[in-house]
């Protein structure tokens, strides 16, 4: 009989050694809806070896179930030599795996069956093609034929040889929860709300061990500050406690959607993966929100009062200006008749005499002959009906009621504040028609002396513009300033600034900026603080042709690279002192480029040293400054505001675009050049967290220290 073997040394299966049992199960009975495709498995379990059959199938992975059945055999069908393809495939199979896989899967499930592994699942889940077969309350592992990987095969099956009381690890294809702890309805909401929280989607599954301890674990990605992302873990080993969490998340869910301007909640990562939430400093529990409920609807009572307070004043201002509009309108509309008339009454003969005489001094003092506007109602001071504090329960329902009813209040007053801007535009709009109006009728008065004077007056032809007013502006609102998103902007940003770059700098500034991604800019710094630096930037140019390293990613253009030899006009013969007459050009050149640079938005820009009143690089993508391998990262922000001097190191910092072939963008850096040496730096966070790196199972510890500019 052939031989098929592992490769391992000493040691082979021999087919015509499987027993009988193993070769051709019995009770075997699979169907469609029995196999499905996994693209995430939810259900991991130990389970005896004896307790796991094997079929093979002459078919893909990935191919439908009814396909898989419909090529399915018992191991006997390819055991036997009759069948020459299925003999040979077997054999194929079972020589091509090497001595290191098998051990690989030795030592992983060692470590599975002592502890179940931090991530739940394990590299190659798709390897274990193992179904759970309720009508037999068996498990089957399907072998296709037309895949490159039989490990996870050829282990399972030397194990079964082995013929010993043994357990493995392993994902279960078609599993569904067991809703011991709680229902699927539910995890699926966990999942979105977390989705909510940390923009991943987290995976939720089940885990049992080798003595049956069931146990539910929440594996995921949160973002934890900008662009830095951590690994989370929680695990749940009963009902009770993932019971509390699903209503904690819940609750935080309903408060965060319903009152997303009012509260925010910060999330921190513990040393073990947990996730924690926080709002002011204090951490929210399902026990504690019942005393976050309490001061929250407290606080916002007094300020539904304080906006009542407000609010009374507002209304009061607002009617005495209607009062005043009224007043005004009154005097503006009689004198508008008076000039209505005048212009009317020039025209005739017998008209002049009769204005003349109509308002001749004497009727001056005359009751005004127009109908008065309608007074309209004051406006109420009346305050629609709160609910009493102590006909609070302090729960959710009634911290959403509250902080909706100051959200209406306060939106009420800003209402009325732009009523009473308004209304101060009209009345000095008015103010002006009158004061127009008023110069007219004395024109007119002053030619009234004598009916010849008057007469003469208005045989003139003069156009009445006097009661048109001056445009009068209103008060400028204040804009929210848009500031940077690196993960949702900084594509769109990269080619807008890039070209901004190209149009206002010139070559030799783009080249002296390239410089500042080097470290000649400490040379330069030097230079400005104190006019000394040492030669050790200078032999290192001159033994290194080039100190920028940037990603040489394949872009499709022609353009040649700017390189600092040229730059500075560096050669084997070149001098200390001509290298520093050259820094000294440079920074004229620098000057000149900042002068031109400012942003049209606030750029958050970090960096792993403390920042001062240099020429600072930063980066604008914090997640390049993250090492797992380090044990704690003080990463430093900086908010720079549209103001600030700052050129990015875009495409045309790095090559120069002599064939306008250069494609916009910021490819080959996300970096970026800051001028603070004029600017006052405020520390306003001091954070700190975690980075949790689930796969190599490290810790780093992070602390962000932001200043505003």
């Amino acid at each position: 009989m052939e031989k098929a073997t592992t490769n391992k040394k000493d040691e082979y299966i021999r087919i015509d050694e499987i027993p009988e049992d193993i070769a051709s199960p019995t009770n075997i009975d699979i169907r469609i809806l029995d196999i499905k495709q996994e693209n995430n498995y939810v259900v991991y379990k130990c389970l005896d070896i004896d307790d796991i059959d094997i079929l093979i199938t002459n078919s893909h992975r990935i191919d439908e179930p009814w396909k898989k059945i419909e090529e399915m055999q018992t191991l006997s069908y390819y055991m036997d030599p009759d069948n020459k393809e299925e003999y040979s495939k077997l054999n194929s199979i079972l020589n091509s795996v090497s001595n290191d896989e098998i051990n690989e899967i030795e030592n992983k499930q060692k470590e599975f069956i002592k502890s179940i592994p931090s991530q739940v699942k394990y590299s190659k889940d798709y390897l274990w093609q193992i179904y759970y077969i309720q009508r037999t309350n068996r498990y089957v592992m399907i072998v296709p034929t037309e895949e490159t990987e039989y490990q996870a095969f050829i282990y399972l099956l030397k194990k079964k040889i082995e013929a010993k009381k043994q357990k493995i690890y392993v994902p279960i294809c078609n599993g569904n929860y067991e809703n011991t702890y709680i229902g699927t309805a539910k995890i699926k909401k966990i999942e979105s709300n977390l989705y909510y929280f940390t923009n991943h989607w987290p995976l939720i599954t089940e885990s049992t061990d080798q003595i049956g301890n069931l146990k539910i674990n929440i594996i995921g990605k949160i973002n934890l500050y900008a662009n830095i992302v951590s690994d989370y873990k929680m695990e749940f080993e009963d009902k009770e406690t993932i019971g509390e969490f699903y209503d904690f998340i819940e609750k935080l869910f309903y408060i965060q959607t319903e009152l997303s301007n009012y509260f925010k909640f910060d999330k921190y990562i513990d040393e073990n993966g947990g996730i924690h939430f926080y709002y002011n400093n204090i951490e929210l529990t399902n026990s504690s929100l019942i005393d976050f409920y309490k001061d929250e609807i407290s606080k916002n009572l007094k300020s539904i009062k304080e906006v009542e307070k407000i609010q009374t004043g507002l209304i009061n201002k607002l009617n005495e200006l209607k009062k005043n509009e009224k007043e005004l309108n009154n005097d503006l509309l009689y004198k508008q008749k008076q000039i209505s008339t005048f212009l009317e009454c020039k025209k005739s003969f017998f008209g002049k005499f009769k204005y003349f005489f109509k308002y001749s001094k004497k009727s001056k003092h005359l009751k005004r002959n127009y109908k008065e506007v309608e007074d309209e109602e004051e406006l109420s001071n009346s305050k629609p009906h709160i609910k009493e504090s102590n006909t609070f329960n302090n729960d959710i329902d009634d911290l959403v009621y509250v902080c909706k009813q100051l959200k209406s209040k306060t939106l009420l007053a800003s209402t009325t504040r732009m009523d009473i801007q308004n209304i101060t535009v009209k009345i000095d709009v008015l103010k002006k028609k009158i004061e127009n109006a008023t110069a007219y009728i004395r024109e007119i008065e002053s030619h009234k002396k004598s009916i010849f004077d008057f007469w003469k007056y208005t045989n003139k032809d003069e156009k009445a513009q006097l009661t048109e007013a001056e445009t009068i502006k209103e008060k400028e609102v204040k804009k929210i300033e848009k500031t940077l998103d690196y993960k949702e902007d900084f594509k769109d940003f990269a080619k807008k600034i890039d070209n901004i770059q190209r149009k206002t700098l010139n070559n030799d500034e783009c080249n002296d900026i390239y410089l500042g991604t080097t470290c000649i800019l400490n040379d330069i710094n030097n230079l400005i603080i104190s006019g000394k630096i040492t030669n050790e930037v200078f032999e290192k140019i001159k033994e290194t042709d080039d100190l920028v390293n940037i990603n040489t990613k394949a872009l499709d253009h022609r353009e040649r690279k700017r390189n600092i030899d040229n730059i500075l006009k560096i050669s084997a013969y070149s001098t200390f002192d001509e290298y520093k007459t050259e820094i000294k050009n440079c920074i004229k050149n620098i000057d000149s480029a900042f002068k031109k640079s400012t942003c049209e938005i606030n750029i958050p820009a970090y960096s792993l040293e403390k920042p001062d009143n240099i020429i600072t690089r930063f980066e604008l993508d914090p997640s390049k400054l993250i090492d797992n391998n380090e044990e704690e990262i003080v990463l430093y922000k900086v908010n720079t505001k549209k103001d600030t001097h700052i050129i990015t190191f875009s495409n045309i910092i790095f090559y120069e675009n002599r064939y306008d072939t250069l494609p916009l963008g910021m490819d080959y850096s996300s970096c970026a050049l800051v001028d603070l040496r004029k600017e006052k730096l405020l520390e306003i966070k001091n954070i700190k967290n975690n980075i949790i790196n689930l796969h190599n199972n490290t810790v780093t510890k992070l602390n962000i220290i932001e200043y505003d500019v």
